[in-house]
């Protein structure tokens, strides 16, 4: 994806409203709530791998000022420079260039580490690590399951899914707890895997473009969106943790 202007500029229109990014922001705001008990407008949030800045711009309208983020692709920097966001180039696979004297209090990686091998995860999650203060937390959202693999994963550059055993492995080697971990939305995960299916079907037979795939970020319309918020605050309602979903949210700690 990071050369696919096309797929950045639907992030960009698409993730302040889209239910699914609205469910992921506001996650991620209340892992920040629940950690650090007592409001503090100058938390030290980093974003890596940002996207076009969605979660920051969603952060900053909730009172965080102290943000800012990484991305490597020059579309995801553009449209993130216009939420007038301080935002500039960064890799994951050496996250150390990235204003090595600034550690933070919350770091958080979005749908980003499937770009890695096994090892260069690892060493991304060994320096977040390094890079948090003192009882800091780390932030992690990634694609769940490969029976949930389908053409947003080709639109995006996905070549795999992940599970919470995958993490495991991980976390064993860079000194991290699991504090937080739920699978989600599990209440569409039949609906999505049926989608999915679907769509592998039609790319087995020929009926979908394999070289100029389309993403599953689009605006569904007002109705429907309104309709999926309210099947996640459900969720949200009735599972604290969920043990299925097309992805893992987990929040980790050092030991």
């Amino acid at each position: 994806m990071i050369n696919n202007r096309i797929e950045y500029q639907r992030m960009y229109e698409a993730e302040r409203k889209l239910w699914w990014y609205q469910v992921l922001h506001r996650k991620i705001l209340l892992q920040i709530t629940n950690h650090f008990k007592v409001f503090n407008p100058r938390l030290k949030i980093l974003d890596a791998a940002c996207g076009t800045g969605g979660l920051l711009s969603f952060l900053k309208e909730k009172g965080y000022h102290n943000i800012s983020g990484f991305d490597f692709s020059e579309h995801a920097i553009d449209f993130s420079l216009a939420r007038d966001l301080d935002v500039s180039f960064g890799d994951l696979k050496n996250v150390n260039a990235f204003r090595p004297d600034e550690t933070f209090d919350v770091i958080c990686c979005n749908d980003a580490l499937y770009f890695l091998t096994d090892t260069e995860i690892i060493s991304a999650l060994k320096i977040f690590r390094k890079r948090l203060n003192k009882d800091g937390i780390i932030l992690i959202n990634i694609h769940a399951f490969e029976a949930f693999s389908g053409t947003h994963d080709l639109a995006v550059g996905s070549s795999r899914r992940f599970t919470f055993e995958d993490f495991e492995v991980y976390l064993g080697l860079v000194n991290l707890n699991v504090k937080y971990k739920t699978y989600w939305p599990f209440l569409l995960s039949l609906p999505i895997w049926l989608v999915r299916i679907w769509q592998r079907r039609q790319i087995r037979k020929e009926n979908l473009s394999t070289a100029t795939p389309d993403s599953d970020v689009s605006y569904p319309g007002n109705f429907i969106n309104s309709l999926l918020l309210r099947m996640m605050s459900l969720e949200e309602t009735i599972f604290h943790t969920a043990p299925f979903g097309s992805s893992l949210f987990m929040v980790l700690k050092e030991k």
